[in-house]
């Protein structure tokens, strides 16, 4: 049996206590790590006030409520401006970014009341799975995977699949979301690595080795049970964790 199905990075987060931070260097990313479950005062714009009152479940809105507070938090460290004052804008295909002049990039995931937001200089992407039922695993991997990834998670014990199955989707998530297309963008036309042991990396998109060698991908575990993504569109690229 694998102990852990994927290979991941061993990252660590550390608070930072500073009111203003400079913009992540050339080739580092920041991940920062957030409990939804932790009270924070809401920092909403309008339209995410609307946003929040159209949710019904209590859990669902408490927890938007506090990831884009915690978002806009973290986004006045780089910026300088209030919370409140960030210029969140959302693009065509719905990626959020911000609508600033040499603004950094960032991406935001949550899932169980944890939350994760990533800030780099270049397009990012981060996911975030915790373990649950996945039904009918063999056809969900012959619609979205490759078939290269499909063989690599066939060849795996059975008892190891459905970990290894939400590992590759928060790789193919990250991805997706760097590029701002989601998954209309197509997880089947890109390869990530699935097999135990095999560190995380693009290995191909629409068959094209050298394009995927233009990207780095880290798989990292930032909550317990939890696996996590990170994407960005730019080759080794190094990570630094912080805690809200």
């Amino acid at each position: 049996m694998i102990k852990d199905a994927m290979a991941t990075l061993a990252l660590a987060f550390v608070p930072c206590p500073k009111l203003t931070l400079p913009l992540p260097a050339e080739r580092i990313a920041h991940v920062w790590k957030v409990d939804l479950e932790e009270a924070r005062d809401p920092i909403l714009s309008p339209d995410e006030q609307t946003r929040a009152q159209t949710m019904r479940h209590s859990e669902k809105q408490r927890h938007f409520i506090r990831a884009r507070s915690a978002l806009r938090l973290i986004l006045a460290k780089y910026t300088g401006l209030s919370p409140a004052d960030i210029p969140l804008a959302t693009a065509t295909e719905g990626k959020p970014h911000l609508d600033l002049a040499h603004a950094p990039h960032f991406n935001l995931t949550h899932a169980h009341g944890k939350a994760l937001v990533a800030v780099a200089r270049v397009p990012v992407g981060i996911d975030l799975e915790f373990p649950r039922p996945v039904r009918q695993l063999d056809q969900l991997v012959a619609d979205y995977f490759s078939s290269a990834e499909a063989r690599d998670w066939a060849s795996l014990d059975e008892e190891d699949r459905a970990r290894a199955f939400l590992g590759a989707w928060t790789r193919k998530e990250a991805f997706l979301k760097a590029t701002g297309e989601g998954i209309a963008g197509g997880l089947h036309r890109f390869d990530v690595s699935l097999l135990p042991d095999e560190e995380a990396r693009l290995k191909a998109i629409d068959g094209d080795v050298q394009a995927a060698a233009s990207w780095t991908l880290h798989a990292f575990t930032p909550f317990e049970n939890a696996q996590a993504a990170i994407c960005l569109a730019a080759p080794n690229m190094s990570l630094l964790g912080f805690t809200l």
